[in-house]
């Protein structure tokens, strides 16, 4: 059946964020590995994911901050574009990284597989390459980093033309006068972000009671705010109940309440969430057993399969107690984790509750630990803490004087969460995911001294705030 037989201690299956870095701890453990991947080393997220999105989102926000730029005294004229230009700077980011990533897999004399890879059984499995079959095996582990692929609605395919989704939509030859949006979290969030600042008119329509269904209450309702005043239609709590598609563009009727109503665009992007991919891959050959899609684990990684692994966006982790977020932070260290188990070491479990996220459309939001709700569900006596963007100097300076910091802790006690809405969010999360992580109190952070002018002071604030020593709130 084979013209060629390899053994590896570890054979990974995927190449991206969680393949990668798996493959990366574990050669500097010493292990030999293979890695299997179809497409492009990187993955989804240096591909169709996190890195070009966030490169779009860039272009996006400049083109604004252009648009805005009377306020700072600056005089130009009103700005225009070449969507040319913004997919060949998205791209040149992009190629630049995965040309030190392709370096990288060289370097640390992984062997790459190009191929489909499939289980044979346990340890063992097939890869159809160019040059034919080879089979490999794992002897220490396999390691299953499959990642995900967009959901589809049943009723309207993403075909590339009248509905995208979000590969389409990184690659799309220009910017609808309209779209309809379907899908209120992140990726329809940022999306939706890029759309209405290259000028589309913007509707999202989202099922759920509010958009970002995951985030703080306070922080969703603001966020709502913010993005209608930027123009866009939010339909929240709306279920899409038929579309259909023309040479003039997309109708999509949906509920409310019991009321239908049409909407009309050029375009819709579909961003109901990502589906594991896990077709084709053996799962029955080698007893791995899932769960709605997904491949079940436990809190070290190990399927049911003995010597079988799974990480990343394919999981369900059974023993955790929280949802399993398709991030690609949490594929870092998930890889990092299995190759530490694999090399003989005894790693800690990831801490799924302090996960930080991020969703990066414009105002920015993110967040780490408890929101205000699940801490008082968890049975906890909950104090909370605001600080407004508007009365932070820096916050003013860049334009972004809307949004605002809400820190979550349990009274007398240690902080639960961090939630943050407005300007550069994401670079202020990281102090936050200390403050939960490590469960400080307040009492302890309050002695922390932020540079001034920083946005970091908000955060400093709501930590005063908390001990009862307000600076300027």
């Amino acid at each position: 059946m084979a013209d060629k037989s390899d053994s590896f201690d570890i054979v990974i299956l995927g190449g991206g964020n969680a393949g990668y870095s798996c493959a990366f701890r574990a050669t500097g453990l010493g292990m030999s590995v293979a890695m299997i991947e179809n497409d492009k080393v990187g993955g989804t997220c240096l591909h169709r994911g996190c890195i070009p999105t966030k490169a779009l989102l860039h272009s996006a926000d400049l083109l604004d901050e252009i648009r805005a730029s009377s306020e700072f005294g600056i005089k130009v004229g009103e700005p225009d574009y070449d969507w040319g230009r913004v997919q060949d700077f998205k791209q040149s980011v992009v190629d630049r990284m995965y040309k030190g990533l392709s370096g990288l897999v060289r370097k640390k004399k992984i062997a790459l597989i190009e191929g489909t890879g499939t289980l044979v059984d346990n340890k063992t499995i097939a890869v159809k390459t160019a040059d034919g079959e080879r089979v490999v095996v794992a002897n220490k582990g396999v390691v299953i980093a499959t990642g995900s692929v967009p959901r589809e609605l049943p009723f309207l395919e993403a075909d590339g033309d009248k509905v995208h989704n979000s590969d389409h939509g990184l690659t799309a030859e220009d910017v609808p006068a309209s779209v309809i949006v379907i899908g209120g979290n992140y990726i329809g969030l940022e999306f939706a972000s890029v759309y209405r600042s290259f000028g589309s008119e913007v509707t999202v329509v989202e099922m759920l009671p509010k958009i970002a269904p995951a985030e703080d209450a306070d922080i969703s309702k603001s966020l709502q705010q913010l993005l209608e005043k930027r123009g866009m239609r939010i339909l929240t709590d709306t279920s899409v109940t038929s579309a259909q598609t023309g040479s003039s563009g997309v109708e999509v009727t949906v509920s409310k309440d019991g009321k239908d109503e049409t909407l009309k665009a050029d375009r819709a992007f579909v961003a109901i969430g990502r589906a594991p991919r896990v077709e084709g891959i053996g799962l029955d050959e080698a007893g791995v057993v899932t769960e709605k899609g997904f491949i079940v684990v436990d809190s070290t990684f190990r399927t049911s399969a003995d010597g079988v692994y799974a990480i990343g966006d394919v999981v369900h982790v059974s023993d955790s107690g929280w949802p399993h977020p398709q991030l690609a932070h949490v594929a870092f260290i998930e890889g990092m984790k299995v190759a530490e188990t694999l090399g003989g070491e005894q790693p800690s479990s990831v801490d799924y509750k302090n996960i930080p996220h991020i969703i990066y459309c414009q105002p920015e939001v993110a967040a780490v630990g408890l929101t205000e709700d699940k801490a008082k569900e968890m049975g906890y006596e909950v104090v909370t803490a605001r600080y407004p963007w508007g009365a932070n100097a820096r916050a003013l300076m860049l334009g972004g004087g809307q949004g605002f910091v809400k820190t979550v802790a349990e009274k007398d006690g240690a902080i639960l969460g961090v939630h943050i809405i407005g300007a550069r969010a994401s670079d202020l999360i990281t102090e936050a995911q200390l403050a939960t992580s490590w469960e400080a109190y307040p009492s302890e952070l309050a002695e922390l001294i932020h540079p001034h002018p920083t946005l970091t002071e908000a955060l400093g604030e709501t930590f005063l705030h908390l001990v009862g020593k307000p600076l300027h709130g």
